[in-house]
């Protein structure tokens, strides 16, 4: 005998969010290749490692929260927050590790964190993650 088992639909919210978040991980994908590139044209430059190194542990975070969404676990949710917090807080904080950003770059980098904390804030997606 089959039973029908009713499952809970992913709300829009968490779907956008998790979109974003997948092409944020491309795009960490096609950095870490970037970085490895740099790294070896600069002889292995140990500031050139340690933009390897982060970009690598960033993606790696990413690929965790893009696998682990469907478990709908709060721990993913609220990592998945940390993280873009810290990526927006970076963008803050390059004006003082690099002069030559404007506030117009950073403005525009800013919007896919501060979206998908948004989208992740929305009490549809906390009851979702939250069961």
């Amino acid at each position: 005998m089959t039973q029908d088992v009713q499952v809970e639909r992913m709300p829009v919210t968490a779907h956008i969010a998790k979109f974003i978040v997948t092409l944020q991980l491309g795009v960490g994908f096609a950095w870490i290749a970037f970085a490895i590139f740099i790294s070896i044209e600069s002889g292995f430059a140990a500031p050139f490692l340690l933009l390897l190194l982060a970009s690598a542990t960033g993606t790696a975070l990413l690929w965790l929260l893009v696998a682990r969404w469907p478990s709908r676990k709060k721990s993913v949710r609220w990592g998945a927050i940390a993280i873009q917090a810290a990526s927006f807080a970076l963008l803050l904080a390059l004006p003082l590790l690099d002069g030559g950003i404007d506030s117009s770059s950073r403005l525009i980098g800013s919007v896919v964190p501060v979206a998908t904390i948004t989208l992740l804030a929305v009490p549809s997606t906390g009851r979702w993650f939250d069961r």
